[in-house]
C-alpha cells in the first residue's frame, strides 16, 4: 500500500480534519515539516475548501489568516475546472492586501496575489516596495512579474524592480534583478 492509500493518509481526511492538521503545520512553522496536509488542501479544489479558506482570511487570529491565504495561494492551481473558484480568491486577497498588517501574513498575501495573478492588484503591490519588512519587499519583487504583461510591463513596475534591485537585503536584490532581466527581459 502506498502512502497516499494508507488509511491515515491526508487524502482520507475530511476537509475540516485537513484544515485542522494544516493549521498545526502553519503554527509549528518547522522548516523540516513536510506540509502534507496543506498540500492535500491545495489538491482538493472543492467549493468547501475555497469557502473555508475565504472565511479563515477574515479570522482575528493571524495564524488562521495565514492558513487561509496559504490555501488560496495554490488551491486548484493546476485544475482548469477550479478556475471560477480561483477567481473567487481575488476579492478576498484584494481586501487583505488593503488591510493586512501582520508581518507573518502580509508576505503570504502578496505571494498569493501573484500566484493568482489578481487583476488590479499591481498598484497596491508596488506601494509595498518600501515596506520595512524585507520578506514583504521580497514578495513584491518575486510577484511583480506575475502581475504584468511580460511583453509590455508597466514602467512603474520596472521602476520598482530597479529600486528593489538595489535593496539592502541580498534576497530582495537578487530576486528583483532576476525578475527584471530573466522574467521581463528588461535592463537593470
Amino acid at each position: 500500500m502506498t502512502g497516499s492509500q494508507a488509511p491515515d493518509s491526508p487524502l482520507h481526511l475530511s476537509t475540516a480534519e485537513l484544515f485542522a492538521a494544516a493549521e498545526a503545520e502553519v503554527r509549528d512553522d518547522d522548516p523540516e515539516w513536510h506540509w502534507e496536509h496543506l498540500v492535500a488542501l491545495h489538491e482538493r479544489a472543492t467549493p468547501e475548501v475555497f469557502r473555508t479558506a475565504w472565511a479563515l482570511a477574515g479570522d482575528a487570529d493571524p495564524r488562521r489568516r495565514e492558513l487561509g491565504v496559504r490555501v488560496m495561494r495554490e488551491v486548484g492551481r493546476d485544475d482548469p475546472a477550479a478556475a471560477d473558484l480561483r477567481r473567487g480568491n481575488w476579492p478576498v486577497l484584494l481586501d487583505l492586501l488593503d488591510r493586512e498588517k501582520h508581518p507573518d501574513v502580509l508576505p503570504w498575501v502578496v505571494s498569493a496575489i501573484g500566484y493568482n495573478e489578481v487583476p488590479g492588484a499591481l498598484p497596491t503591490v508596488l506601494r509595498l516596495a518600501g515596506h520595512p519588512d524585507a520578506e514583504v519587499r521580497f514578495q513584491v519583487a518575486a510577484n511583480i512579474p506575475c502581475l504584468v504583461d511580460p511583453a509590455a510591463p508597466e514602467e512603474a513596475a520596472l521602476a520598482v524592480l530597479r529600486v528593489l534591485a538595489e535593496d539592502d537585503d541580498e534576497d530582495v536584490r537578487g530576486y528583483a534583478r532576476y525578475g527584471l532581466v530573466e522574467e521581463l527581459g528588461a535592463d537593470l
